[in-house]
């Protein structure tokens, strides 16, 4: 793929120590804070990230305080079809659908080895620091925009229109990646993601990233999600 990449996307892989071994799967963990509408306190949030790199997705949430839960969900996006389960409440959809597999790549996109070897991910330049991708996504393609900083050459917006739920229109959606840095798992990530949407006034999710586990066995969580969505299936009422 080196000869068609982006200039901004050569540059980012040059800037990168390959793992020792190629890895496909991560379990990212962190502390997370987030709240509605872009205003307000912010809440605590538990979220650990288990991913089949650029395919399938599962996130279990946790908002709380110390030993106090309030509420737990999940979230997730398995063998094409998204879902967001908080408390007993389960959305479900083709907007659903959308929103989490873009959610899925802001992720994946930052682990090379989600696209590097894959055909059905495509590149455009734009400029010396943007660039467009078209991802997978069902049978059908999504489409984003990394910006990457002119001085470290790490990517540092991840942009899309995406979905806020059911029955709703496409709104833009912005991931900004800040403080690059080595973990101790010899995985380059981001010290912390903060997601906003355009329409509001300010950020409501942001994430202090802390661990990557390449190569963790994520199969549980895939299962978990493939139960939720057998039992949504069986009780179409849910």
């Amino acid at each position: 793929m080196s000869d068609t990449l982006p200039s901004p996307v050569e540059r980012w892989l040059e800037t990168l120590e390959p793992p020792a071994e190629p890895f496909h799967s991560a379990v990212i963990e962190g502390r997370s804070r987030f709240r509605r509408e872009g205003k307000g306190p912010w809440l605590p949030i538990q979220a650990v990230m288990w991913h089949e790199l650029g395919r399938n997705h599962v996130a279990d949430l946790r908002v709380g305080l110390g030993p106090l839960t309030f509420v737990r969900g999940m979230d997730g996006y398995v063998d094409g079809t998204g879902f967001g389960r908080i408390s007993h409440t389960l959305d479900m959809g083709p907007e659903i659908d959308q929103a989490a597999a873009l959610f899925m790549w802001a992720e994946a996109i930052l682990f090379p080895s989600a696209w590097q070897e894959r055909a059905d991910v495509e590149w455009t330049g734009v400029d010396d620091q943007t660039a467009d991708v078209s991802l997978p996504f069902g049978a059908e393609r999504v489409g984003a925009r990394l910006v990457f900083d002119p001085a470290s050459g790490y990517p540092s917006r991840f942009s899309a229109d995406r979905h806020k739920g059911v029955g709703s229109r496409p709104t833009e959606w912005v991931v900004d990646y800040e403080d690059w840095r080595d973990t101790s798992d010899g995985v380059t990530l981001p010290g912390r993601a903060t997601a906003t949407w355009s329409d509001e006034p300010g950020p409501w999710f942001r994430m202090w990233l802390e661990r990557a586990n390449p190569g963790a066995d994520v199969s549980a969580a895939m299962a978990r999600g493939r139960s939720l969505l057998a039992e949504a299936a069986a009780d179409p009422t849910r």
